[in-house]
């Protein structure tokens, strides 16, 4: 069908070039005449400019935005995630960080005295800034990994007994791409506050060099105290995806009942709250573009891929799921 598309597709376009060629060079041999002038340019010119115009209303302006809340969990003494004092992280939806970034987590907290020593009620921002920091290394780790070897792929996350387990695949014919090294993309922090100072020391622990993404896609991070986006771009879409602060409360909310903590255990935590805005405007001159359909999936995917990796409800979601599992082996 998309070959038969193309030949259609062609064969009009030199039908249309064959008899605009026609009409210029009868026009040009007959230029002196007055009824050619008063007449025929005009009726192009009319005919030109209604082509322009039924174009132009003809293409869409297309956007996909998507927002949802992220909760993170940390002890209010040793500052360290919920995941290193529960080993059994099916209870509540799955490990927060994955294996190598909680490995640095734990180091680097245990390391740095700042954090260590904070006095909760009197540094609970430092430490706020501290994870926020970590959930955009988390966001940012994750697309290095998926993304190491094909931008249009497809992401298949299935319930293994009590894990998780991801597949990537690429879609065939694997297109066109580009690559960032990892040393590039920290050239794109502006400053080496604490954010390039994680990300450059997770790097070392780490195994992800390369990600993959459209042609001539930039990538580009934006932050502040409160709000940190990361911004990808190229000729058919730009995306960004923005983690803003939303505050904190005391305890682990329905976490407290699914993990089976007392009213004492459940003081002992603290729940961060971020709002994610996953937000892709894709360029409206290229909206019938042949390559436009693999764009839009690249973008879907990966809203799909942030949605499970740091939508509060989804975590709940899968908790719940679990709690059923074990009360169908008991």
């Amino acid at each position: 069908m998309a070959v038969r598309n193309i030949s259609i597709t062609v064969t009009v376009v030199f039908v249309f070039l064959l008899l605009l060629g026609i009409t210029v060079y009868l026009g040009f041999q007959n230029r002196n005449s007055e009824a050619l002038r008063s007449k025929v340019f005009t009726a192009i010119a009319i005919a030109v400019i209604g082509g322009l115009f039924t174009i132009w209303f003809s293409l869409e302006s297309k956007r996909i935005e998507l927002k949802f809340i992220s909760t993170l969990f940390f002890h209010k003494s040793d500052k360290k995630p919920l995941d290193l004092h529960f080993s059994e992280q099916h209870k509540y939806g799955g490990h927060q960080f994955d294996i190598n970034l909680l490995n640095f987590i734990n180091k680097y907290v245990e390391q740095n005295g700042e954090i260590n020593k904070a006095a909760f009620d009197k540094d609970t921002e430092r430490i706020s800034d501290f994870y926020h920091n970590l959930i955009l290394i988390k966001l940012i780790s994750n697309f290095f990994w998926t993304y190491a070897d094909w931008w249009d792929i497809d992401i298949n996350s299935s319930r293994r007994g009590y894990s998780v387990e991801t597949e990537v695949s690429a879609i065939k014919p694997k297109p066109a791409y580009s690559t960032l090294e990892w040393g590039d993309f920290l050239k794109t922090l502006k400053t080496k506050d604490e954010l390039y100072q994680l990300l450059t020391s997770f790097s070392k622990d780490s195994h992800f060099k390369k990600i993959a993404v459209p042609p001539k896609t930039k990538i580009n991070l934006i932050t502040s105290n409160y709000s940190k986006t990361l911004i990808l771009t190229n000729p058919f879409v730009r995306v960004s995806i923005t983690i803003d602060k939303r505050g904190g409360s005391l305890g682990l909310g329905d976490y407290q009942w699914l993990l089976g903590c007392n009213d004492n255990q459940n003081r002992e935590f603290w729940s961060e709250y971020f709002r994610i805005n996953c937000k892709a405007e894709f360029e409206k001159l290229k909206s019938g573009h042949p390559e436009m359909p693999r764009y839009k999936r690249w973008v879907e995917t990966m809203f799909a891929e942030v949605r499970r990796q740091l939508d509060e409800k989804e975590r709940l979601k899968r908790a719940h799921e679990y709690r059923n599992l074990i009360s169908l082996r008991n």
